[in-house]
């Protein structure tokens, strides 16, 4: 009997690159991001044939319909490689620099125009496809992003959901491994503030950016669909006050008070070595304050909701609930 040929789960990997055309497949250029966990799901409609035909059964039949697939993935930030999930998600991406080698990239959310963000295809090397062992996932859009940190014990971490076309072998030979140049960093080295005061109390805290996205079939004779389209995005997270002093979090609370957050995140190197991650709430409106009595000393469960403002918009203007800026060593995306 011949050794049964298997294909390791430690050798998978995902790129990523962005499309010209939403759902036409990149397969050059891609950069890898190394995702600790990543799913995708070909999900297509099934419509059952139930017509009665004498005979004690429901189903007579399945018919296939229109075609899709989803995704999640989880993994640490890579700061030279988040900027692309970033663009997906939000929309516009403003480059300025090189100042020392380094540029920084504000991404805001995108209201001009058809106000609709550039999709990506995401690439899955599992060794199971023929040929090139991948699948593409084109047309991917972000239907929510998740940056989360607890000092104690994780590397700042990112998570991913989305809907993307049906997927595709990835033609001709496998896909090629293009590693990001940063490193993960610890989440200790977070900085958060509150209406411009250092809170140095907060462990564990999370912002999800969620995005409505709507997977749209027409009548073109085809299961493709006809375009992801993006709707609008909102804002909300949540952190634990470990050990706070006062009653600062439940007065902003029951209060209604809307200070602004802001969340940095430095690898503690200067100059063309620099790298940072910045995310700005202008207005945060506290949803859910409680007391937690689980630690050593007594602290806060706090949720927050962010609140759409003009300072939070990017060059194309309107109103927006958050704004992300990455500063590194690459020119544009």
């Amino acid at each position: 009997m011949a050794t049964p040929v298997t294909y390791p789960s430690a050798k998978q990997f995902v790129n990523i690159a962005k499309e010209t055309t939403q759902g036409t497949p990149v397969e050059t250029g891609q950069k890898t991001y190394p995702f600790s966990e990543f799913k995708p799901k070909d999900d297509p409609v099934l419509l059952d044939d139930e017509g009665l035909r004498g005979s004690m059964v429901k189903n007579y039949g399945v018919i296939q319909g229109p075609q899709k697939s989803s995704f999640t993935g989880s993994g640490a930030v890579f700061l030279d490689l988040l900027p692309h999930f970033l663009f997906n998600l939000m929309g516009a991406v403003t480059t300025s620099g090189p100042v020392s080698s380094i540029y920084t990239h504000i991404a805001s959310l995108l209201n001009s125009g058809t106000g609709q963000p550039p999709s990506h295809t995401l690439t899955d090397f599992q060794g199971l496809t023929a040929t090139s062992g991948a699948r593409s996932y084109a047309g991917a859009s972000l239907s929510e992003l998740t940056l989360k940190g607890n000092p104690e014990s994780t590397l700042l971490e990112m998570a991913i959901k989305g809907s993307a076309f049906w997927s595709n072998a990835f033609p001709t030979a496998p896909p090629t491994v293009d590693l990001p140049t940063e490193s993960p960093m610890g989440a200790w080295r977070v900085s958060l503030s509150f209406a411009a005061a250092a809170n140095l109390t907060i462990r564990e805290w999370e912002v999800t950016t969620t995005r409505e996205i709507s997977v749209q079939h027409t009548s073109q004779n085809s299961q493709a669909p006809y375009i992801i389209q993006r709707g609008p995005i909102e804002c909300e997270g949540k952190f634990f006050v470990a050990k706070p002093s006062d009653e600062t979090f439940l007065t902003y609370f029951r209060g209604n008070t809307q200070p602004v957050f802001a969340l940095t995140i430095s690898n503690g190197l200067a100059a063309a070595a620099a790298r940072t991650l910045t995310i700005n709430i202008n207005a945060m409106a506290f949803t859910a304050v409680e007391i937690n009595r689980g630690d050593a000393a007594v602290g806060y469960d706090c949720t927050f909701k962010a609140v759409a403002n003009t300072t939070d918009a990017g060059a194309s203007g309107g109103f927006a609930p958050v704004k992300y800026t990455v500063t590194n060593a690459i020119a544009s995306y």
